[in-house]
Formats: structure tokens, C-alpha cells, sequence
């Protein structure tokens, strides 16, 4: 299945963006997951966002409100 990693910088703003084929959704989500550092990570299946990996920075500065709230219906082009 074919999946797109995006790195987000603080404002949510496109940082890089990779292409993922993996097997399945278990092995995109642990990926994605590796990729997370410095900056949050979304892990997208088409327009649907599957998933989002904070980075520690954001988790303190986010206070409880959700990322997935913020992000547009379909993921930049």
C-alpha cells in the first residue's frame, strides 16, 4: 500500500514530505513513527490522515489541544 510522510514544522507548514510502500498499515505507522524527532510527523493513506507523531517539543507546547484539528480535509499537495 502506498503512503505519504509528511514532516511539519511548528505552524504545521511542510517541512519534507517522503513516499512509503509498505505491506500494510501496521508497518506505514511504525515508519512514520521512526521519522519523528525534532518535528511532528503525519502519516497519510491517500486523503485520509492515519495518523500523527508528535515530536517531545510539540507534546509540551500543545496543552491538550488536538493536532488533527488543525489539518486540512485533504494533505498539501
Amino acid at each position: 500500500m502506498r503512503y505519504k510522510v509528511f514532516v511539519v514544522d511548528s505552524s504545521r507548514r511542510v517541512i519534507c514530505a517522503a513516499k512509503l510502500d509498505c505491506i500494510d498499515e501496521q508497518a506505514a505507522r511504525h515508519r512514520a513513527g521512526q521519522m519523528s524527532g525534532e518535528h511532528d510527523v503525519e502519516l497519510w493513506e491517500g486523503d485520509r490522515l492515519v495518523a500523527v507523531f508528535q515530536s517531545a517539543a510539540s507534546n509540551g507546547n500543545r496543552c491538550g489541544r488536538s493536532v488533527l484539528n488543525k489539518r486540512p480535509v485533504s494533505p498539501p499537495s
